[in-house]
This record gives structure tokens, sequence and C-alpha cells, in this order.
């Protein structure tokens, strides 16, 4: 996914979101990186959910649409039992880890899924 850089302090990123509202806060994976307002990024964000629940009404969405990203909302479009995340989208694509109290296996991928994040999401680019 394509993202544009607009603001960058310390280990955290603020990315808005092409064709969206969304400018949405994450850490960054790599430590010691310079990025500059406007750059154009390709990366995966990587969310820890406290807990993952079927929903069955609503859109994809990010809550808030600005800052850091607390509550999200989403389309499974993939599973990974091995590392037990799911691949959603909800305005953008991203993988979230379930708790170790949840398995991959009692979500299918087309369903709907929500969940509160246990911490700031990362955001690692792809070179």
């Amino acid at each position: 996914m394509r993202f544009i850089v607009q603001d960058a302090q310390g280990d955290q990123v603020t990315l808005q979101i092409p064709h969206t509202n969304y400018r949405n806060t994450f850490r960054l994976a790599a430590s010691g990186v310079a990025l500059q307002p406007g750059a154009a990024l390709r990366g995966t964000i990587l969310a820890t959910a406290r807990k993952v629940e079927a929903v069955s009404d609503g859109g994809n969405y990010v809550e808030p649409l600005f800052g850091r990203p607390r509550r999200m909302q989403g389309e499974i479009i993939a599973a990974d039992a091995a590392k037990n995340e799911l691949s959603v989208e909800v305005g953008y694509p991203v993988t979230v880890r379930l708790p170790d109290t949840q398995k991959v296996a009692e979500f299918a991928v087309g369903g709907r899924v929500g969940w509160d994040n246990a911490e700031l999401p990362t955001f690692e680019m792809r070179r």
C-alpha cells in the first residue's frame, strides 16, 4: 500500500492514506529513519488487538480519522494461523495480531471484525 508522510517525529510517523480522509499516526518499525513530509512510502501496518470481535453492521473504518488509531473495523481478506494474525481492510490494509486468548480459526475470510488496539500500531516500510 502507498502512503504519504504528513509528519515524522522521533519513532512516530503520521501518514496520509491516499483517496481517504485518514491521517493516522504509527510507530516506526525501524529506528533512525529520516522521513520528509510529502514523501511517498510503501509499507504495511501491524496492529495488536486487545480482543477481536465478529461484527455484522457498519463499514470499514478507523477511529479517529486523525491521530492514533484506537478502534478499527473491516473485512477479513486473509488469515495466518501460524502467526495468529488476520489481514483486514479497514480503509487501508492492516495485519492484526490476535491476543493469546483467541485463535484465527474463530474467524472466516470474508467475515467482518472490529477491535481496539492494545498499543500504537506499527508501520513497517517496504524497500
